[in-house]
């Protein structure tokens, strides 16, 4: 059973679409690249991309990719995301384990780590009982992360004369007055 939402396309019909969207809706470019403009004028080739653009089955395949890229650009932000919350609430303590025969701390191996643990490392060195981890910065990745949701947009404020005077705000971190 063919799904109701799928609009049969010609082959160049359907690259002419992918390639509007990879151009950021350039008709004349995506036409370009979908079909053979060897020897058409520039005025043609323009002609044609808007004459596809007219149709209404590209229209709603154009549509119908966008969301779908949308969807997936989302799926991947929610990763990017997930990543930088495992390396910002790491725990170092998760590196190490007592041995049950010595009570004393060992490192433990890359395997042995959580998903968790895994993402916010971003180095191994060494081999056997001489590990060493380097990880992401959890500062760097707070920062991505607020940058990511908005939260560190700039935030309004609002100065007014009163009495006549002009206030004046010094921010520094020097001894001068």
């Amino acid at each position: 059973m063919k799904n109701k939402n799928h609009i049969r396309l010609t082959e160049k019909q359907e690259l002419f679409c992918r390639h509007y969207l990879d151009t950021e809706g350039n008709a004349s470019e995506a036409y370009r690249m979908a079909y053979d403009t060897t020897k058409m004028q520039p005025a043609t080739v323009h002609h044609a991309a808007w004459e596809l653009m007219s149709n209404p089955k590209i229209a709603q395949r154009i549509d119908t990719l966008r969301e779908e890229r949308r969807q997936f650009t989302e799926e991947e932000r929610r990763q990017v995301e997930q990543r930088l919350i495992d390396i910002v609430t790491a725990d170092v303590s998760e590196l190490y384990y007592t041995d049950p025969k010595t009570g004393q701390s060992r490192i433990r191996k890359p395997w042995q780590l959580s998903k968790k643990m895994r993402n916010a490392v971003k180095a191994v060195r060494g081999s056997g009982d001489s590990l060493s981890y380097e990880l992401h910065g959890k500062i760097e990745a707070a920062k991505l992360l607020a940058s990511l949701n908005g939260w560190n947009a700039p935030q309004q404020m609002n100065l007014r004369q009163t009495g006549g005077l002009i206030g004046e705000i010094r921010i520094g971190f020097d001894d001068e007055e």
